[in-house]
């Protein structure tokens, strides 16, 4: 029995979501879906309904998760009672931009704190540009980006992967589409992000290393968050493009995502820290980070 197989079924019954959980426990959704793969061989029985809008335990399933809530509980008092655990005391800053400030890091505080109860975290949720300058500073410990830092200075940690896609309204021409090209967002009205977001850099810096650019398209407005952004597409002021984390975080029926099918808009979410001035709590939350988070892959 691995730990973390059972803290992947948990979090999956917990949010109803593979992909909610990968977000939650910073791996990819195929890495909690050979987890619980791997658990249900072990216990010999299906233990989540995949077939449903929302993943849900089956009724051997239900007897497993008491159990695996139960020794969850009972390892992770045991962690925090280790030689030193106890000892571990201030306060953690965290900056994150927006997409993995909303879903991944949470659940990473979350899951450090109740292995040293007497550390408090503070997270600071502001775009990419602004995490990096906050790291830098020193003024946060440490932060997450869904681009590459644009300084050498700071140490990097692939935690997670992220996709950009377009976001339409239902009932948009282009919503019926699974995926589209780049040409057909000519004359679409656009919805953007705000200077310093990662998102946008990644879309600019994705297109300019094959000598493109979005298509001509009337911008409607610049927005500082994606819920914004998602709400602004639902409520018909245009299409935009977003972190699809960002979606599965504030999903909202009223749009529909859709692939652009010939860029490559995949993205790392990367933890950034100054590896000479970082303190020893900002350290053992990087150590933390990186034995719960395995090789994206």
């Amino acid at each position: 029995m691995d730990t973390e197989d059972l803290r992947a079924f948990v979090e999956t019954c917990r949010r109803g979501s593979l992909t909610r959980a990968a977000g939650a426990l910073g791996v990819t959704q195929p890495s909690v879906s050979r987890r619980i793969q791997r658990l249900e061989a072990e216990v010999g029985a299906v233990l989540v309904e995949r077939t449903r809008p929302t993943v849900t335990p089956t009724r051997r399933g239900l007897e497993v998760l008491g159990a695996a809530e139960a020794i969850l509980r009972s390892w992770e008092e045991l962690v925090a009672q280790g030689p030193g655990a106890r000892s571990l005391t201030g306060t953690v800053h965290v900056a994150a931009s927006t997409a993995p400030g909303a879903s991944l890091v949470p659940g990473l505080l979350a899951r450090f704190s109740a292995l040293y109860p007497d550390v408090r975290s503070e997270l600071h949720v502001m775009n990419s540009d602004a995490v990096e300058a906050c790291v830098m500073a020193c003024r946060c410990d440490l932060g997450f980006l869904g681009r590459r830092p644009g300084t050498r200075a700071l140490e990097v940690v692939e935690v997670a992967r992220d996709e950009l896609v377009l976001v339409v309204p239902r009932g948009h021409p282009l919503a019926a589409r699974p995926r589209v090209v780049l040409g057909d967002l000519a004359g679409l009205e656009f919805v953007g992000r705000e200077a310093g977001s990662g998102t946008w850099r990644v879309l600019e810096e994705r297109l300019a290393a094959e000598g493109r650019t979005l298509p001509p398209h009337r911008l409607m407005g610049r927005l500082s968050t994606p819920g914004a952004v998602i709400a602004a597409v639902a409520a018909g002021q245009g299409v935009s493009i977003v972190s699809r984390m960002a979606i599965e975080e504030t999903p909202s029926p009223a749009v529909v995502q859709v692939r652009i099918a010939d860029l490559d808009l995949a993205r790392p979410i990367m933890l950034v820290y100054d590896a000479v001035r970082i303190g020893s709590l900002g350290r053992s939350f990087v150590d933390f980070v990186r034995q719960a988070s395995p090789p994206p892959g």
